[in-house]
């Protein structure tokens, strides 16, 4: 049975393109499956040490670990928390690292984590990522038109979101809003610059 690494020519058309979609999208794909298998081992006995290893520095001496200004943004605390998440940053995020690359992606994916963790402070979850994720697609598209193809109604489905955020204490529900509208913030101006600078990569 041939391997999802053959050389393309033994390859089924199907195999080809998952090979050629997952090269092209690594750091997407690799961030997926993480936090997947992460919430997988928090629910098979694993939540405690995760948590302590994981969360943003809460006390002075971690102030120092400096990977908890990133990984507590791959932890997640329910299944709709995770796959909302996950499905945008699959979906919007492997479009922007096809786009521009693994580098330029991996640079915004650590950037808005490590922003909408120092802003929200106390938090778990990719949202603060995928909101900037979000934005950036958000202003690149509407500068260079069909860049990603948005869905109608884009624009209002993202304040929709925001907006919910504000009243979701009602229904007991507690939404890092600090976190998502710092990204979003983040993911604007960086897609704005990204198309005032890089402007061949829109010719």
């Amino acid at each position: 049975m041939p391997s999802l690494f053959d050389s393309e020519t033994d390859l089924p058309e199907e195999r080809k393109v998952l090979k050629r979609t997952l090269s092209a999208q690594k750091i997407t794909f690799i961030l997926t499956a993480l936090c997947a298998l992460i919430y997988l081992l928090q629910n098979i006995g694993f939540e405690e040490p995760i948590m302590d290893l994981f969360h943003y520095p809460a006390y002075s001496w971690e102030d120092q670990e400096i990977w908890r200004y990133f990984t507590h943004a791959i932890v997640h605390l329910s299944v709709p928390h995770i796959l909302f998440n996950l499905s945008w940053f699959w979906l919007f995020g492997g479009a922007i690292e096809r786009r521009f690359g693994s580098f330029h992606f991996l640079l915004l994916v650590l950037v808005s984590a490590a922003v909408s963790g120092v802003v929200q402070n106390s938090f778990f979850g990719l949202s603060g990522v995928v909101y900037a994720v979000l934005g950036y697609v958000l202003v690149v598209d509407k500068l260079h038109p069909h860049s990603f193809d948005l869905p109608e109604g884009f624009f209002t489905m993202l304040l929709v979101g925001l907006l919910f955020g504000f009243i979701s204490p009602l229904f007991d529900i507690n939404i890092g809003n600090a976190a998502h509208i710092s990204g979003f913030i983040l993911g604007l101006v960086w897609g704005f610059l990204q198309s005032k600078i890089n402007i061949k990569k829109f010719s």
